[in-house]
């Protein structure tokens, strides 16, 4: 499981061997952005010695960082290299982070699944890894992300669930009052690399905003964008709902970074951090 995550945050203290260092700190379900300037054309980024993606720009070297919300709060470090020379090292110190519970109750039949729901399920979940798993090099966008309707939070993200008194799970995304047929705007831009049903989320859009960040949107009523169309930040791409697993109309917004589900509310705040408007 990757652990990891990359945002942008500026990073500048340098030891007497011009190695770039820092510490920094992290949550379960959290992102950081770093940016550096480092020389170098085949700079690599290794975070508990897996590789992540880097967007360059010039000498200018972005990335994001998230920890997992299973974490298990083990310190980690990420090392810029160029070849055998370690040209910056950032230390992660992992601190825990409280999340709130909540009861729910939801149409039994999307708790204890039918064999050909489950079926269906599991197949959705193998198109939905290959989508997770091809994201481009480069950011797809230059704006900070913006939460995708001004209404009331209903569900934070990593609340703990309890469905109809006895299947325990955890909520991952941000839930938002709605009615059903309210406009969803995207949060950011990037390429829509999904538009269609799903068992879970019901009517979903899912779009790709470069280096393995995702956001999805789901229990629309209707789907506004198709598969590989090219959306900016506000754009229409859909109409709020209640389809799939909910217990009534409402928008569920995901974000999801290097496979893993994090806090969107961070997101937002790492990147307004680093793009100006």
């Amino acid at each position: 499981m990757n652990k990891m995550m990359l945002l942008l945050f500026m990073v500048g203290c340098a030891s007497a061997n011009n190695q770039i260092q820092r510490e920094m700190i992290i949550r379960p379900g959290e992102v950081r952005f770093l940016e550096l300037d480092l020389p170098g054309k085949e700079i690599k980024l290794f975070c508990r010695n897996q590789p992540v993606k880097i967007h360059r720009e010039g000498s200018k070297v972005q990335a994001v960082i998230m920890e997992s919300y299973f974490s298990d709060l083990s310190s980690f470090s990420c090392d810029f290299n160029e070849g055998k020379n370690n040209l910056a090292k950032i230390s992660f110190k992992v601190m825990n982070r409280e999340y709130k519970a909540e009861k729910l109750k939801v149409d039994p039949k999307k708790i204890k699944l039918s064999p050909e729901d489950q079926a269906r399920a599991d197949s959705e979940q193998l198109i939905l890894n290959k989508i997770y798993s091809s994201s481009p090099d480069r950011f797809q966008f230059q704006t900070s992300f913006k939460e995708p309707m001004s209404s009331v939070v209903t569900s934070l993200y990593g609340t703990k669930r309890v469905y109809n008194r006895q299947k325990k799970s955890q909520h991952l995304g941000i839930d938002y009052r709605a009615a059903i047929g309210d406009q969803v705007p995207a949060s950011n831009a990037g390429k829509v690399v999904f538009a269609g049903d799903l068992f879970y989320t019901g009517w979903t859009v899912i779009i790709d905003h470069g280096l393995d960040i995702f956001s999805v949107y789901g229990h629309l009523s209707k789907v506004l964008v198709n598969q590989g169309q090219i959306v900016g930040r506000g754009d229409l791409i859909g109409l709020s709902g209640n389809t799939g697993r909910t217990s009534g109309p409402h928008l569920h917004w995901g974000v999801k970074v290097q496979g893993q589900y994090v806090d969107g509310f961070v997101l937002i705040d790492e990147t307004k951090k680093v793009f100006k408007e």
